[in-house]
């Protein structure tokens, strides 16, 4: 069953979009924060996340909404985030988008728009992981800036794709040398070159 976290501070209307998300055959989780939605999101699988950018204690700026993007592009990259926005809809979804967000929707939002916004993420989820179990694709997506030279683009490359597949792998450094078709003495190094660890909380 498809599970999803609805990330808002506003009770109202996060009770109201987990509703009609769960009457439509959706499992549904809640946190009010970005505390609790990261708490979930170490803890839980999920596939799609509708996250609020404007939360306590930064409520007017969308700091608190990329924090919690920034920890799935590094930890959960496969899940697809669609973004809440209230205020300065361009600037916080062109920030959200920069972030991994895979869609954003402006406050005020109808049930119909979310629902059908959250069936387009998950048929992208779905599509993704299929590609990854029968032809061993794994997508990764990279910001490049023109003139900045093959070697930093390919370094980018190399450690979100590192970042991806441990994250799938729980961390375990034989299955993603087995995965990457690379040595574990080679994991090993790249985990120390790009300083990558473990999210244990």
């Amino acid at each position: 069953m498809i599970q999803i976290l609805v990330v808002d501070d506003d009770d109202a209307l996060r009770g109201m979009l987990a509703f009609g998300l769960e009457f439509e055959g959706y499992k549904i989780m809640e946190a009010s924060s970005r505390k609790e939605a990261l708490s979930l999101l170490a803890s839980q699988p999920f596939q799609v996340v509708v996250l609020d950018m404007g939360m306590p204690p930064h409520e007017h700026t969308p700091d608190e909404g990329l924090a919690v993007l920034k920890w799935l592009e590094d930890n959960q990259p496969q899940i697809k985030t669609l973004v809440l926005t209230g205020q300065n809809a361009e600037s916080t979804s062109y920030l959200a988008l920069k972030q991994g967000a895979f869609d954003f929707l402006e406050k005020p939002i109808s049930s119909r728009a979310l629902l059908q916004a959250v069936q387009r993420a998950v048929l992208f989820y779905e599509q993704a992981q299929k590609l990854k179990e029968q032809e061993g694709v794994q997508k990764v997506e990279i910001d490049a800036t023109l003139g900045e030279g093959v070697k930093s683009i390919r370094n980018q490359a190399e450690e979100k794709l590192l970042k991806q597949v441990l994250a799938d792998t729980d961390f375990n450094v034989h299955e993603t040398a087995r995965r990457l078709g690379i040595k574990r003495e080679n994991v090993y190094y790249l985990i120390k070159k790009y300083q990558l660890q473990r999210d244990v909380s």
